[in-house]
């Protein structure tokens, strides 16, 4: 069988990676006992999705494969013969869960496998939303001499969403206090609002306005926009997790409607003329050439 001769290819020898015919090293080897499952995974238009989380249990409920789909929506997982229960899971969508059979050293092709859209995901009702600062948080994650990261946040942060009744024409605009950032080490904190980095007493504030809402799919979207720090002005896209709106009720909430929503976007610090370029001894830079931002955001209607 294909399967049987792809396996005994790349099992050398057992419990060792099998050698590429170039010298290299392959995947590690498959059990021969195991049976291969495969599928494609798209939406309800077609398109196919990647990261779905895949999960294969037993009979009793035991986790014995996972894995995402790739880039084009597919996935393989090799599993133990049996009857087994297959799930999909992904932000924006209801979760799909199949019965599949799995034969010794047999592949169990699914095909083309379609999510439905989770129809709680509603999108926020039109009106003025402010960041709540107490539920929202701007984080930022910079290298460190090569082997490790610097995180840190804004502390003082004012943030306004108008929603349309088109949400594609909504605009986003934040305004950050330079002078807030924290690391956590105040010899630090002080060099990053010197004129090495934020130049703090001349540019006090960092201003992200948005241009353009783009859906990708479910519960991701694609905020543009320019963001102003140091008096320089760049293009920014923050990639977009909507997490939905909900009415809380009870102490400190009083029947607010907020919405919520993850993003992330990565900066690079020559945009923003801050070029600082101190090195060690072996030409390894202090300070990384981009710091990735991370954003937490609750948002009140007002």
């Amino acid at each position: 069988m294909v399967l049987a001769k792809l396996r005994r290819r790349l099992s050398a020898s057992p419990g060792t990676p099998a050698r590429s015919p170039r010298g290299g090293f392959s995947l590690h080897p498959t059990p021969l006992d195991s049976g291969l499952v495969s599928g494609q995974v798209h939406d309800d238009r077609g398109s196919l999705l990647p990261d779905v989380n895949v999960t294969i249990v037993d009979r009793l409920n035991q986790v014995i494969g996972e894995t995402k789909t790739d880039s084009y929506g597919g996935f393989a997982l090799a599993v133990a013969p049996g009857t087994h229960r297959l799930s999909l899971t992904s932000g924006g969508f209801r979760r799909h869960s199949t019965r599949i059979q799995v034969q010794v050293n047999q592949h169990s092709p699914l095909g083309s496998i379609g999510v439905e859209p989770d129809d709680s995901l509603q999108l926020p009702q039109p009106g003025r939303y402010r960041f709540d600062p107490y539920h929202t948080e701007i984080r930022f994650v910079a290298q460190h001499i090569g082997l490790s990261k610097i995180h840190g946040e804004f502390r003082r942060f004012d943030g306004v969403i108008d929603v349309a009744p088109r949400f594609e024409d909504s605009r986003i605009e934040v305004v950050m206090e330079a002078a807030s950032i924290d690391t956590g080490v105040k010899m630090r904190d002080d060099h990053l609002r010197s004129a090495d980095f934020l130049d703090v007493e001349s540019h006090p504030q960092l201003h992200f306005r948005s241009d353009r809402l783009t859906h990708v799919r479910a519960d991701r979207w694609k905020v543009n926009g320019s963001l102003t720090l140091r008096g320089t002005t760049s293009p920014v896209e923050l990639s977009t997790v909507y997490l939905g709106q909900r009415t809380f009720q009870g102490p400190g909430f009083d029947g607010d409607l907020r919405v919520a929503c993850d993003a992330t976007a990565t900066l690079r610090r020559e945009d923003y003329s801050v070029n600082w370029q101190a090195t060690l001894a072996k030409g390894i830079a202090v300070v990384g050439p981009t710091v990735s931002i991370e954003l937490g955001v609750q948002a009140v209607m007002v």
